[in-house]
């Protein structure tokens, strides 16, 4: 891929990720009012809500694109070691996004890999995505 086109690839993640911002806020907070969901993992959510609407974080939302990212990558993160230790029907149940919320969980990550210096990245993105368990077991 060009340089160029891998440029323009990288930027039409990140419009599609950043339409997502609003059904991650929404889905954080139906989060936090689920009854299910513990208090501790509450209080991250709640943190991570607000990190997302000041304006004024990492990268100040002024900014275009690259303001937002940190936001991305901030919901997607908190969801990712969410489904550690809340059931994945949960947070189903509460998405109300257009695509599915596993897929995008993994493809703002996957696309923070061109936007992050590596080392950033593997500490951050990639060492959280090893923790993750995602398994299906269907007994016979």
């Amino acid at each position: 891929m060009s340089n160029s086109s891998q440029k323009e690839s990288i930027t039409e993640m990140a419009r599609n990720g950043i339409l997502l911002i609003p059904n991650l806020i929404k889905l954080l907070y139906r989060l936090v009012a689920d009854k299910r969901v513990e208090t501790s993992e509450k209080a991250i959510l709640l943190g991570t809500v607000g990190y997302m609407l000041y304006p004024l974080d990492f990268l100040p939302d002024i900014i275009p694109l690259l303001g937002q990212v940190d936001d991305l990558l901030l919901a997607a993160l908190v969801l990712k070691r969410l489904l550690n230790g809340v059931d994945r029907y949960i947070l189903l149940s509460h998405w109300d996004g257009p695509e599915d919320l596993l897929l995008a969980i993994d493809r703002i990550l996957e696309f923070t890999r061109y936007l992050l210096p590596d080392g950033v990245y593997y500490k951050v993105v990639k060492k959280a995505s090893n923790d993750t368990i995602d398994a299906d077991y269907e007994f016979k």
